[in-house]
Parts: structure tokens; sequence; C-alpha cells
């Protein structure tokens, strides 16, 4: 088996040389916004119902490959689909905060205010440069003042809707530190340590050591059969933050990371399932690329930690999304079932927001 060094260099030059130059040719239209998916013959679906944080995502995906030096014309493209996402999604009725879905012509098609929505508009805004700060700050006065729960954390949305999610909190946690690594500004520490207090009170499982989904007005567990809804992808997701918080706070988050970390792969560096329950029963035996990235993003932490084993566990991940998910011309498969075979129906834009993040993570820690 390579090693993560081999595997990341190889991860690094599949990005630079056929995923970043394919998606920008092929998934975009003339007036530089991005269409939801792909058809799996690589043409887009131009009558796809658009969800405006996917401009978001992408955003980030190639303002993060312009600070790399990964693509040559990137802060162009980060910066034409800020443009875009501003003018067809924000305020367009004259209310604050971002729209939530556009119709295939980029009219309003759902005017929802949606706070997992608005965690990617603030990680847009940090990957912008200053002139997404404005737009950052009303973002927060946003959800600030009409999102937040008396009983902690913030809604659902505008309307609030049951329900409340983990997710949400979730990117909130992840664009607070992304905006404090790329400006310094400790105001957004802040942020993160809410969050991670609403980690440890409810969404973190200390008898189970999963994540919980899915949640009442006051943090008790939905009723079942949705209430034990485990997602492995998002068990995973968390160590990786986890490991970012440690870095950026001085705070030790190890005991939560490795008892999510055990409880995922229990000994083996196998995919993840898209869903089981508390237990581990599973419930969805299919394998999204999404949740395999996060796999690997999971063992770069735990790497970085000094975690026996875990590079190993890295670099055979990486080898298996290049067997089964990534292809040559830089698309992806998007699902696949427990043999193996591929079966979406489309190629989403929205997983280039997790492929760039694992790569880099893989660059960044294989250099270590």
């Amino acid at each position: 088996m390579s090693s993560l060094h081999q595997q990341a260099q190889r991860l690094e030059s599949w990005v630079r040389e056929s995923a970043l130059p394919f998606w920008a040719s092929q998934a975009r239209d003339l007036d530089g916004g991005w269409y939801e998916h792909l058809k799996l013959d690589k043409s887009p679906d131009a009558e796809a119902i658009r969800r405006l944080r996917v401009q978001a995502r992408q955003v980030y995906v190639y303002a993060l490959a312009d600070r790399l030096g990964w693509y040559k014309d990137a802060r162009n493209v980060a910066d034409t689909t800020f443009d875009f996402m501003l003018e067809k999604g924000y305020k367009p009725d004259g209310k604050p905060g971002f729209i939530h879905l556009l119709e295939p012509k980029c009219t309003v098609h759902d005017d929802r205010r949606d706070l997992y929505d608005h965690a990617f508009y603030l990680l847009a805004c940090a990957n912008v440069g200053t002139r997404g700060d404005q737009i950052a700050a009303e973002i927060l006065e946003f959800i600030n003042t009409q999102m937040t729960s008396e009983h902690g954390g913030w809604l659902e949305g505008v309307p609030h809707q049951l329900p409340r999610r983990q997710n949400p909190h979730m990117h909130l946690f992840e664009a607070s530190m992304a905006y404090y690594d790329l400006t310094g500004d400790r105001t957004w520490l802040r942020y993160t340590d809410k969050v991670y207090q609403i980690f440890r009170n409810h969404i973190f499982d200390s008898q189970n050591h999963i994540i919980r989904e899915f949640f009442t007005e006051d943090w008790q567990y939905w009723e079942n059969p949705k209430g034990d809804s485990a997602e492995p992808g998002h068990g995973v997701e968390w160590v990786w933050l986890l490991g970012q918080y440690e870095r950026y706070s001085g705070i030790d988050t190890s005991l939560y990371a490795g008892q999510l970390y055990d409880r995922a792969f229990k000994g083996q560096a196998d995919f993840l399932n898209d869903e089981e329950d508390v237990t581990g029963r599973i419930r969805r035996d299919t394998k999204r690329l999404w949740v395999q990235t996060e796999v690997v993003k999971c063992h770069l932490a735990q790497t970085e930690r000094g975690f026996a084993g875990s590079s190993d566990m890295a670099a055979a991940a990486i080898e298996g999304l290049f067997q089964y998910y990534l292809n040559d011309d830089g698309s992806w498969v998007d699902q696949i079932d427990r043999d193996g075979v591929p079966i979406a129906k489309t190629i989403p834009v929205s997983t280039f927001y997790h492929v760039i993040c694992m790569a880099a993570e893989a660059v960044r820690i294989s250099r270590l």
C-alpha cells in the first residue's frame, strides 16, 4: 500500500489537473453561477432547482484553491460565484438573510431562511476577504436576533420548524473556525465555544459514543425512529472539527474525538454506511462519497494527534476513493451500494466542498 505522502500527492494532482478545471468548465452557467448537479453524461441539468448554498460551497472551493495555488483562475471563479450568490439570493424580497432555493432560471423558488444554509454563507464570506465582512456581520445580526433559541443554540430558520438538527450547529462551528483562521479575530472563537458547549451537552451521546441528529425544542432526543438515527459521516466529521477546535482554542477534545473514532471504525478502515441507528444496526448500507471524504479527514485528524495507525488508514481510504469514486476526468460517483456498484442518478456539484477540504488536509498532514 502507498504511504500517506504518496496518496496525498496523488490526490493533489487529481484536484489540480482534473477536478478544478473540469468543474469550472462543465458546471457553470453564463452568469457565473453553478448548476445543482451534472447528469451522468457529464452535462449540466439546467432544469434542476438550485440550492443557493451550493454557490457558497463553490466560493469556498475555489478560494481555497487560490490560496493553495492549485488553479490559476480560482480567485476569479470564487469572486464571480460570490457576486452571483449575492445578486440572486441575498435579500431579494427586502427581508434579512439569504433565500433557500432558486428556480432553474435563478428566480426565487423558496424564500425560507435556513440556518444550515447561513452557516455556508458565513463560510463563503470568510473566504472572499474583507469584501465579505459586512455581509457576515449582517448574517450574524440576523441569526442572533431571529434564530436564537431560549434553550440554547439557534433555531432551524425563519420560519422555524421541528425537529431541531445538529447539522447546522456543526457547520456554524466550522464557519466560525474558518473566520478565525483567516482573520485572527478572536470574536469568532466565542461562537465556536458556544457550539462546543452544545456539542458536549446535547449533540454528543456519551452512552453510545455517537452524534445525535434530531431534537425537540428543548434539546431532548426526537421521537423514534427518526430520533435514534445516526449518520456515521457526521460522527467522523466531528472528529476532524474537534481536532481543528483544539488547534485554535487549546482545549483538549481528545476524549470525545477518540470515542467517536473508535465507534465509527470498530478497529477497521472500511467505507462507512450512510445511516445506522444508535446501536449500530444498519439502516442504509449505501455509501455516499461525502461520507468517505470525512472518513479520510477523520483519520488525518487522528494522525495529527499521533494516533497509531491512522496515517495508514487515511492512505488506504484515499486509495479506495480512486478505486470506487473519483474519475480520471475530475468528476465523481456520488454513491455506491454494498457491493461497490454506482447507484447515483446525478453528479452533485456540492460534493466538491468535501473533496477539496480532504485533499488540502491530506497534503498538510502528510508534510508534518
